[in-house]
């Protein structure tokens, strides 16, 4: 399914940086406009682009698991990074999840489980889904929907239109409107990898995730100091 036409124009690195963009957006509004009376309008409209953002990491991950030619090394990148982000994610967010990036994990460790169960050591295996599974436990960021999520892409891999049809069902929790958005940018993805390529791309994309929190964390102490 194609929401915009015959000419699919997003390589993988534009997603990367549409996704990023949105992720900016959803935070700012989380930490800036959250509980505001005032800017409840312009906190309901970030939160809903916001919403970009997860889906197309999620394919993303999809994507790079497929094509990845070192499976341990893609795991081990996510992992450092993801607990590397985790005292940022907590400083803004204060729901008791832990950062989006263990459920992108989760979802990795599940794939390879699926993939090679019955090819690989089973110690590997039952590792990667009791991992999968524990990650998901403990409460990370868009929690079980987020790792549905990442099945729905891998099982129908080769029909974009049910990969949108019930991906939107189970994004919808967070939003119609956020969902449907994800999926036109998904639909728009032309199957090149784009300018992002070597391993300094994909660790500054990484990076950023850690870093914008860190940065509209310390932006938000900054005019609450001002302000008391």
């Amino acid at each position: 399914m194609n929401f915009v036409g015959k000419e699919r124009a997003l390589s993988g690195s534009a997603l990367k940086l549409v996704a990023m963009a949105a992720m900016v957006i959803d935070h700012v509004a989380l930490i800036f406009f959250c509980n505001n009376p005032e800017h409840s309008t312009t906190y309901e409209l970030m939160r809903t682009i916001g919403r970009i953002s997860y889906p197309v990491f999620a394919f993303l991950v999809v994507e790079g698991y497929l094509h990845t030619h070192d499976f341990g090394r893609y795991a081990k990148r996510l992992l450092y990074f993801a607990i590397v982000s985790e005292i940022p994610w907590q400083l803004i967010n204060h729901d008791g999840s832990h950062n989006v990036l263990f459920t992108l994990l989760a979802g990795l460790f599940v794939l390879y489980m699926i993939e090679h169960w019955h090819t690989t050591n089973i110690n590997i295996s039952l590792f990667a889904i009791i991992t999968g599974v524990l990650l998901i436990y403990i409460h990370t960021d868009y929690d079980w929907r987020g790792l549905l999520l990442i099945l729905i892409f891998y099982l129908f891999k080769k029909d974009p239109l049910f990969q949108t049809v019930f991906g939107i069902l189970v994004m919808s929790f967070y939003g119609f409107t956020g969902a449907l958005l994800a999926f036109m940018v998904i639909n728009a993805y032309n199957g090149h990898r784009g300018f992002i390529q070597g391993d300094l791309g994909k660790h500054l994309v990484y990076l950023f995730y850690p870093c914008h929190l860190l940065l509209l964390w310390t932006v938000g102490v900054m005019i609450l100091n001002r302000t008391a």
